[in-house]
């Protein structure tokens, strides 16, 4: 599973906007630069979100992007899928056609376990757990 800058910086988008207080609507601008992103490929990131059911946009003055679904059911697996295509890394995964190889490959099984811990992985996180982090990492804690 290639882990591109597109779901690096997808992913930051999404949480920008799951971040955004009271389902305030976030414009490009607000994201890009909240989250340092070149407004010109976030675009292409945000329509790609959209398409697929992730975040919507409300037109007009008062407009902007707002999450589509609830955090806890956008994974970063599901971002990944949506912003890189086939989540299967090496093409005979996909395909057995592909390699002539693939009924005595050993080494097949070693990338189809692979994969497999990387998908387990990336499905166990959601928008929600980042929000949580971040808002961890940023609230002010007391001690006397």
């Amino acid at each position: 599973m290639k882990i591109s800058t597109k779901s690096r910086y997808g992913s930051r988008a999404v949480l920008e906007i799951a971040l955004s207080r009271n389902g305030e609507k976030l414009t490009r601008k607000q994201i890009s630069q909240n989250q340092d992103i070149p407004s010109s490929y976030l675009e292409n990131i945000l329509i790609s979100l959209k398409a697929n059911g992730i975040i919507r946009t409300i037109r007009g003055p008062k407009g902007g992007y707002q999450l589509a679904m609830e955090p806890e059911n956008i994974t970063i697996f599901k971002l990944v899928e949506v912003l890189e295509g086939s989540a299967d890394q090496i093409p005979c995964l996909e395909d057995k056609s592909k390699c002539t190889k693939t009924s005595i490959c050993v080494t097949r099984d070693v990338w189809n376990n692979l994969q497999k811990i990387q998908e387990e992985f990336l499905k166990g996180i959601t928008i929600k757990d980042l929000v949580d982090q971040t808002q961890k990492l940023y609230s002010p804690t007391f001690s006397i």
